[in-house]
This record gives C-alpha cells, structure tokens and sequence, in this order.
C-alpha cells in the first residue's frame, strides 16, 4: 500500500472558536460567508479594518461531528493578535476560544481519511488537521508547497499581504471565496462592496519568480506597485489594464513583465 506524504506548513498555527453564537458572530464579522461551513466545507476568509483594509488572513474549518466548533488556521505569527482581536469584537456574545490544542497543518496531494479542500483555488494541495509525530509527515524543505501556492497567485499571511494596507479585491479575493457580496454587512464591508460594484478595481496581485534576488523597483513600469519579496518570488500589483488582455486567451496564467514569466489568478 502506497504510503500518502504529507508536508507540514510549519507557519500555521490553529486555535479553536466554539459556543453557540459562534456561527451569527462570524458571519456578522468577517468577510467570507461561513455557511459552507454547516456543509462540512473549509472557507477562506479575512478581517478587516473599518477602512477596508486586510488585518488578517485564515482558514477555517468544522469539527468533525461537533456542531459550532470551528478551527482557524492562520499564519503563526499573528496567532495572538488575531485571537485577541477576535476576543475584542465578540463582547457578551456566547463565543469561546481554546488556543492549547495541538492540531498541525499540513498539505498532501494525496486524499486519506478527513482531507480538506482548499476552498481558494481548485489546484491547490489538500490540507489536514494532524498530530505533529504523524509518521508520514515531513517538513517542505523544497518549498513544494510555496511553489503550487504562487504559480496559481494565492497569497497568504503577513509578508504576502501588507497588514493594514492591502485591499482584499487587489489579492483576488473576490476570485479565492474570501469575500462574500451577498450574506449581507462584516466590518470594511462597506468600502470592498463600493470597490466591487463600481468597478473600481485598479490593480491585481501578479506573482515573478527571480532566479536572481537582485530586483530594482525602478525597472518597474507606471503604475505597478511593488509588495515583497518572499523567497524566489517577487510580489507586484499591476493595472488591472495591462492584464485584461490575457485573462481570456490563455490557458495558464502566465504573462511577461520584466523579461520573467509571472502568474496571476486564474481559475478555469
């Protein structure tokens, strides 16, 4: 019997949310809509600030058999943060959090028993909740999992998505199900909602990968913004202009910029 390989994402963590009025407070919250959830389905989500702007990125995902219990996955670093945050907003709501569980994440392109979908792009590897000595776990040290992750440009965490700055529509997130435009109000609701139906999405997220890390954000054409730089991969928004005339003749998601292949959304 073939042995399934998982890859442990060693920048997640996970903490628990639960309580009877778990459900209303996050729909009323943030900005995905949660209802897949009630479907044994993972949902991609983010907070924002009342201006509109990302705070924080995650996953969430049911509990096996427990009705209003949910695990979020997010970014290690911001673990606290983001449950302090969540603490702040849910005042005398009946909303819990335990952050001592010891659940890892981990991805694998093989399906065993109690896989997830991720719900951001339908290329993306299978998640898992598991114990960290799984014995068929192992630490990504070539980056498979970065590397699957930016060639379809799904963007996660703090050093991808500038805290505080970013617009969730300039990272796809209309695309990645993060958003949601018809469950009704969550906090920054009001500006992303104006942006989408009015048209207003001047840049999108595009993804290079350097074979050198010597890059000068002068070489950068008008109005293109630089991001970061994580890893191999430079992170650019571009005018949404300069892609509109690949996003229906090709079939994978690549254009030139800079004498590179880069990447942007796209989900056929």
């Amino acid at each position: 019997m073939k042995m399934t390989i998982m890859y442990l994402l060693d920048d997640r963590s996970t903490f628990r949310i639960h309580g009877e009025d778990t459900f209303e407070f996050l729909q009323s919250v943030i900005t995905a809509d949660i209802t897949p959830l009630k479907e044994n389905k993972a949902v991609a989500s983010c907070l924002l600030s009342a201006q509109g702007r990302i705070m924080y990125d995650f996953l969430l995902y049911p509990e096996q058999n427990t009705e209003l219990s949910y695990i979020v996955d997010c970014h290690n670093s911001e673990k606290q943060e983001l449950i302090k945050k969540i603490s702040l907003y849910k005042l005398r709501s009946n909303v819990n959090i335990d952050d001592k569980i010891k659940l890892k994440v981990a991805v694998s392109s093989s399906k065993e028993n109690d896989f997830i979908i991720d719900p951001r792009h339908k290329d993306m590897p299978l998640r898992y909740l598991i114990e960290k000595d799984n014995k068929n776990l192992f630490n990504d040290k070539d980056g498979l999992y970065l590397n699957n992750r930016l060639k379809l440009c799904v963007s996660e965490g703090p050093e991808e998505i500038p805290r505080n700055e970013a617009l969730p529509l300039d990272f796809w997130m209309d695309k990645t199900s993060h958003v949601s435009f018809n469950k009704g109000c969550f906090i920054g609701q009001e500006v992303t909602a104006r942006i989408f139906h009015r048209n207003k999405i001047r840049r999108r997220l595009i993804v290079i990968k350097l074979n050198s890390m010597d890059f000068d954000k002068c070489q950068l054409p008008k109005n293109f913004k630089y991001i970061s730089k994580v890893g191999n991969y430079l992170f650019l928004l571009a005018p949404t202009e300069f892609l509109k005339e690949f996003e229906n003749k090709v079939s994978k998601p690549q254009i030139e910029l800079l004498d590179k292949k880069n990447n942007f959304y796209y989900y056929s």
